[in-house]
């Protein structure tokens, strides 16, 4: 007896989605993944004419049984569930049986099967939905099918197809994404006799990177592994340097499946910001596993589109993971591995989703503004002899009034017990500081390798954080007050965004209030290091934050920090004293996201002893 069933018309009517055969791409995806759910570990597919005129799918897997073959042609006939209920533990590609009996009612089809049972494989053909022929052959262990003449009887259809060359693209995308989602699968593809795209199913996801993108994205490449709550996150994101400009680089698997998902996507732009750039998209080939009865894959014939049971939950641990590779890659030379990103990754989640508590916060406000006095009696004390005074800059942050009266940056003892931008223990790395070029990159040798470090994209990045943690710590005094306040003219566009959004120019330390129809009265800025005139830094806010408006909240708030964090850092040209290059390498290696600025530039350039020999050759 076969393994085929007839659904019964409750099941049905639960899972049926009129699965419509509209192009070539449709006849592969689906008979490849019958052939992936049949256990194969090789698949070849075959291409003339974009498929139009022969798409021919072998595969190595179990074969299909004698008393099946004619069985599977009717539609909802499947081996992959018995009722309704079955779809909770269901994880095959398909499950519904409508795609051989969709795809031979369009199409002149050739399926030859046989299982390790049988001493024979089966030969039946059939077109338009008509079986006209089945005999014993000759075959291997498998499944070849072979579909010709597509839409022969459907003109209309078939009018409305692209080109021969566009069809096959379509087809080497898909292709190309389930051999990302089954490394183990060994995919090869030809088109018009030639072989375009071949997978070696070693299981090994960064060869397939290098084969499809090349070798300069499989470098900059970082492992995910990330698991929680019967929910596991595998397979790779791209550094910082191949961020992009479309999200074309984005691929998100469920259980093997592509799929396109919102929740999953914005919980990706989230884990990113402030290490790829604004405007930028992170670039990842994910897979996401978990229990079936987790969500519901049956929502669109394509099965692309899936529903959660528990959305917050799924977009928790995707950035999670996404979040802890991102801070495991190494640093001037240090390789260790991070052990305790946990909170420094929730308190970032808080900060970039909204999810703060307000009742933790009004517990808080007392002990911060405590913390906050002690902090400027702290400054007061040290103001008069902070000169010739040599500090522990490793174990300390950025001075939040630290300009002396040449405007160098000066280190001050911050022992906030809420820092969480910090590591718990910093990086142990022993350079040497040999000079500065082009007065912008501070060079510095670490073992056999030289590193660049961009002086302006480091100080930016340490500013950045600082302004983050001021909010998140709920300083109230987080404002630099101005000898002189400034009362600025604005035109009608800027007053009009400034009244939108004066209460975060206020959260984040700037001290403004509206002075009249037209004009804003400046009495303070954020309590950071500044190198250029405070004055200007509100302008020139104002300025970039119109110039690059957005729509979305969280977007103009993650914007605003980074350009606040961008106008008050040390500029390319500025001459940095030795103590000042200290303290910015020191204080880069206790963070726990040093990699870039915040709008997505590295903050260091490493090139190796084998680099410079190179050169000579």
């Amino acid at each position: 007896m076969g393994n085929i069933v007839l659904l019964d018309d409750l099941t049905i009517n639960k899972i049926a989605a009129g699965e419509v055969i509209e192009r070539p791409l449709n006849v592969v995806k689906e008979v490849v993944e019958n052939s992936i759910d049949a256990g194969a570990t090789q698949i070849i597919i075959e291409i003339k004419k974009g498929g139009k005129q022969l798409i021919k799918v072998i595969d190595n897997g179990k074969g299909i049984k004698k008393d099946d073959m004619e069985l599977s042609l009717e539609r909802h006939a499947t081996s992959k569930i018995r009722k309704v209920e079955d779809l909770e533990h269901t994880y095959s590609m398909g499950f519904r049986g409508e795609a051989l009996a969709s795809i031979v009612s369009v199409s002149k089809l050739t399926m030859i099967s046989r299982t390790k049972e049988d001493d024979y494989g089966t030969k039946l053909i059939a077109e338009a939905g008509n079986i006209l022929e089945a005999e014993e052959v000759g075959a291997q262990i498998g499944t070849t099918i072979i579909v010709e003449n597509l839409f022969f009887n459907v003109p209309v259809r078939y009018k409305f197809l692209k080109q021969d060359a566009t069809e096959f693209k379509y087809i080497k995308e898909w292709v190309q994404k389930e051999a990302f989602a089954n490394p183990s699968v060994s995919f090869k593809l030809i088109n018009e006799g030639k072989t375009v795209f071949q997978s070696s199913g070693n299981g090994n996801i960064e060869d397939i990177v290098y084969s499809i993108y090349g070798k300069d994205i499989k470098e900059n490449i970082v492992k995910v592994n990330y698991e929680e709550d019967n929910i596991k996150v595998t397979g790779v994101i791209g550094n910082t340097t191949i961020a992009r400009d479309t999200r074309k680089g984005q691929i998100i698997f469920l259980n093997r499946r592509n799929i396109k998902n919102q929740i999953l996507t914005n919980s990706a732009d989230q884990a990113f910001k402030g290490s790829t750039g604004i405007g930028k998209y992170g670039f990842f080939i994910l897979n996401l596993e978990m229990p079936a009865n987790y969500y519901d894959i049956n929502v669109h014939p394509t099965k692309m589109e899936v529903r959660f049971a528990d959305e917050n939950k799924i977009y928790k641990i995707f950035y999670h993971a996404i979040k802890n590779a991102i801070l495991s890659k190494e640093f001037l030379g240090n390789a260790e591995t991070e052990t305790h990103n946990e909170e420094y990754i929730e308190n970032e989640f808080e900060f970039l989703t909204n999810h703060f508590e307000n009742e933790t916060k009004s517990n808080n406000e007392q002990q911060s503004n405590n913390d906050s006095k002690v902090l400027q009696q702290n400054i007061k004390q040290e103001s008069s002899n902070i000169e010739g005074k040599k500090y522990g800059i490793a174990e300390r942050l950025i001075n939040p009034k630290g300009i002396n009266s040449s405007g160098n940056l000066l280190e001050k003892d911050l022992k906030n017990s809420s820092e969480l931008i910090r590591r718990e223990e910093k990086r142990k790395v022993d350079y040497k500081y040999i000079g500065i070029l082009f007065r912008t990159y501070i060079i510095a040798e670490i073992g056999n390798e030289i590193y660049l470090i961009d002086q302006h994209a480091a100080h930016e990045r340490l500013l950045y954080e600082q302004i983050k943690e001021n909010y998140k710590n709920n300083i109230s005094s987080n404002s630099q007050m101005m000898l002189v306040p400034e009362v600025f003219n604005l035109t009608h566009k800027e007053i009009e965004f400034v009244k939108k959004n004066i209460e975060l120019f206020q959260n984040y330390g700037f001290d403004i209030e509206l002075f009249g129809d037209k004009a804003v009265k400046v009495n303070g800025v954020p309590d950071i290091e500044y190198r250029s005139k405070s004055k200007n830094v509100f302008l020139e806010v104002l300025d970039e934050m119109i110039t690059n408006e957005r729509s979305s909240m969280k977007d103009v708030e993650e914007r605003f920090v980074a350009t606040v964090a961008c106008k008050a850092a040390v500029k390319a040209n500025m001459d940095l004293t030795p103590q000042e290059v200290e303290y910015l390498i020191q204080n880069l290696l206790t963070l726990k996201n040093p990699y870039t600025c915040p709008h997505g530039r590295p903050t260091t350039i490493k090139f190796s002893k084998d680099d410079f020999g190179k050169l000579k050759s």
